[in-house]
C-alpha cells in the first residue's frame, strides 16, 4: 500500500508560529560533525556519523534535548547496520543480497539493521539503494545495487525496505530516476539518464514504482537529469538534475508515479547541483521545485543570510517554506515521534543475526566464470600457491590479505603473497613454473568520489605481459567491484566474486576454491 503523508492541523499550527530561521531547520538534514555539539537550534533531523557507542548515544540523546520539535535520527544502512554504527553486525553490499535471491532473507537483513540502528535511537536511513547497475563502469552504482533485472532488483530492494520500515525504521529509495546509466559520478559532475520514456519505465522505473506501490515512506532524487521526460533549463541551456526539477519531482514522481511520502535531496554539496547552479540557489530551486528537506547544507551564518534574501525575491516562497516544514512536522506527528521519546525497541539477538550474515555470505559468493573448470581446486599440503593483489589503493586491505593468506596456509604449506607485483615479474614466475596455483585478489572499489570504479592507474598494468595465459591455473577473486570479469573477457578464465568482505568471507570463499562447500554459480543480479 502506498504511503501518504497525512496533512496535520496541529502541524500547521505548529509551523506557523516559527521564524524564517526555525523553518529553514525544520527542512534541513545536516551533520552533527558540522553543526557540532554547542548549538541550541531545532533541526528537522541530524545524521550522525559512526563513533563509539557510549559516545553516540550521549550526542544524540543531548542533541534531543535542545530541539523543540523532536528530530529524525539519520543513518546510511545500505548493508545493515554494521558499516554506520561501531559494533552492529556487517553484512556484504546489496549486490551480495541480490545474488542470493531470497526475499526471506532480504526481509531479515532490513529487520535487522533496523533493530540494531533503532536500538541507538536512529529512525531514519538513506537506504536502500534501488539504481540498476545497467553500466559496469557506473562509479557510483556498482555492488551498492541489487542487480541489473527491474524486477529481480526492485524485489530484493522491496524486501529490504520493508524489513526496515516494518521495524520502526523510515527508508529511502534512491536515486530517483535512476543512477547507474552512464561513467560520470553525480558527486562531481551532473550525469545524463539517456533512456527513453518506453525504456525508463520498462527499467528504472519499473524498480522505482514497485517500491512506491510498496510503501516507501521516502524518496532521494539523484543530482541527474532525465531529458526524455524534462525541458532544458533556460538558465544554464542543460536539463536540470531531478533535484531541481519540477516536471520529474512533481509531474513524474508525485502525479503519475503517486508518491506521497518524504521527498529529500541527495547531498546539496555534490557537484552534480552545485557545479550546475549557485550553491543556495540550488537550496531554494529544490525547496520550491518539490523537495521537502535538504541534505547536509552547510548551516552557517552564509547560509541563512543567503536563503532569506532568496525569501525576500521570491525564489522561495513563505508559502513554500511552510509547507515542507508543515509536510516534516505532519510525518512525525503521524510516526509518534512526538512525544520526544525515543521508541522502544526489542534489544537486538547478535549471535543470531551473525548467522544470517554468514548466511548471505554462503549464499552470495558466486563463481562468476569457470571455463578452465578449476573450481573445486584438488589442493593439497604441498600445492605450491601464491596470492598476489591487483587492487587499486592496496594498502587499504592489509587485513584482507593477511586472513586470505592464513586461509591459504590451512590447506598448503606453501604460500607466498605478493602485492602489485608487476607484470615483469608475474610472467617470469608463470614462465618458471615457480607456482602450481595463482589465486589473484583483484579490482576496485566503490568510494566517495573516486570517479573510476575499474581497475586503473599503474596497478593496472600487472595486467600485461600475458602471465594469466602460460599454462599456471589462475583463480581471480574480486571482492567488491562484481564487472571484473566483463572487462577482462578473454584474459581471465576463472574469478569469483563475493561482493564485499566481512569476518567470515575470506573462510567460506576458501571453503568453496577448494572443494568444502557449494558456491553460487548462477549470476542472479548480472543477467
Amino acid at each position: 500500500m502506498r504511503f501518504l503523508i497525512q496533512h496535520s492541523q496541529a502541524a500547521v499550527d505548529l509551523v506557523a508560529d516559527l521564524s524564517p530561521r526555525e523553518l529553514l531547520n525544520q527542512v534541513c538534514c545536516p551533520t552533527f560533525g558540522r553543526v557540532g555539539a554547542d548549538r541550541d537550534d531545532t533541526f528537522g533531523a541530524m545524521f550522525f556519523h559512526p563513533t563509539k557507542r557510549e559516545e553516540l548515544l550521549e550526542q544524540i540523546a543531548r542533541f534531543r534535548s535542545k530541539c523543540s520539535i523532536p528530530p529524525f535520527i539519520v543513518s546510511d544502512l545500505e548493508c545493515g547496520a554494521g558499516n554506520m554504527v561501531l559494533g552492529a553486525t556487517k553484512f556484504p553490499y546489496m549486490m551480495a543480497l541480490g545474488q542470493a535471491n531470497s526475499e526471506e532473507l532480504v526481509y531479515e537483513v532490513g529487520a535487522i539493521a533496523a533493530k540494531e540502528a533503532g536500538e541507538l535511537g536512529y529512525n531514519w536511513t538513506f537506504s536502500p539503494v534501488a539504481d540498476l547497475a545497467y553500466d559496469p563502469d557506473s562509479p557510483v552504482v556498482s555492488m551498492r545495487s541489487a542487480g541489473i533485472v527491474p524486477e529481480h532488483a526492485a524485489t530484493i530492494v522491496s524486501a529490504y525496505m520493508r524489513g526496515l520500515q516494518e521495524h520502526g525504521m523510515m527508508a529511502t529509495i534512491k536515486h530517483f530516476p535512476g543512477d547507474g546509466y552512464g561513467s560520470y559520478d553525480q558527486h562531481l559532475t551532473t550525469p545524463v539518464n539517456p533512456l527513453e520514456r518506453r525504456a525508463w519505465r520498462e527499467g528504472p522505473g519499473k524498480v522505482f514504482q514497485k517500491l512506491i506501490d510498496d510503501g516507501a515512506m521516502v524518496v532521494m532524487p539523484g543530482h541527474i537529469s532525465l531529458p526524455s521526460f524534462d525541458e532544458i533549463d533556460e538558465a544554464t541551456g542543460a536539463y536540470p538534475p531531478a533535484t531541481l526539477s519540477k516536471r520529474l519531482l512533481v509531474d513524474l514522481l508525485r502525479k503519475e508515479m503517486g508518491f506521497g511520502g518524504l521527498i529529500v535531496t541527495d547531498a546539496v554539496e555534490m557537484g552534480g547541483l552545485v557545479g550546475y547552479r549557485n550553491y543556495f540557489d540550488a537550496c531554494a530551486i529544490a525547496l520550491e521545485n518539490g523537495c521537502d528537506i535538504l541534505l547536509f547544507p552547510r548551516m552557517d551564518d552564509v547560509f541563512y543570510r543567503e536563503m532569506h534574501q532568496r525569501l525576500k525575491t521570491g525564489m522561495l516562497s513563505m508559502e513554500t517554506l511552510r509547507d515542507r516544514a508543515t509536510r516534516v512536522v505532519s510525518l512525525k506527528l503521524q510516526l509518534g515521534l512526538m512525544n520526544g521519546e525515543p521508541q522502544k525497541r526489542d534489544e537486538p539477538d547478535i549471535d543470531r543475526h551473525a548467522t544470517t550474515a554468514r548466511e548471505v555470505v554462503a549464499r552470495s559468493i558466486t563463481v562468476a566464470r569457470d571455463r578452465a573448470n578449476l573450481i573445486p581446486y584438488p589442493i593439497k599440503h604441498d600445492t605450491r600457491v601464491l596470492h598476489v593483489a591487483i587492487m587499486n589503493n592496496h594498502e587499504q586491505y592489509e587485513e584482507l590479505y593477511n586472513r586470505i593468506k592464513t586461509e591459504l596456509g590451512k590447506y598448503s604449506g606453501q604460500v607466498t603473497q605478493w602485492i602489485d607485483p608487476g607484470p615483469d615479474r608475474l610472467y617470469q614466475a608463470m614462465v618458471d613454473r615457480s607456482f602450481d596455483l595463482v589465486v589473484c585478489s583483484i579490482g576496485s572499489r566503490l568510494s566517495y568520489g573516486l570517479n573510476v570504479v575499474r581497475l586503473h592507474d599503474e596497478v593496472a598494468r600487472n595486467m600485461m605481459g600475458g602471465w594469466t595465459k602460460l599454462g599456471t591455473p589462475i583463480i581471480f577473486v574480486s571482492h567488491f567491484h562484481p564487472f571484473v570479469h566483463k572487462e577482462y573477457e578473454i584474459s581471465i578464465d576463472t574469478i569469483v566474486n563475493t561482493y564485499g568482505d566481512i569476518g567470515c568471507t575470506v573462510e567460506y570463499l576458501m571453503e568453496g576454491l577448494f572443494g568444502k562447500r557449494e558456491l553460487n554459480r548462477t549470476l542472479h543480479a548480472h543477467d
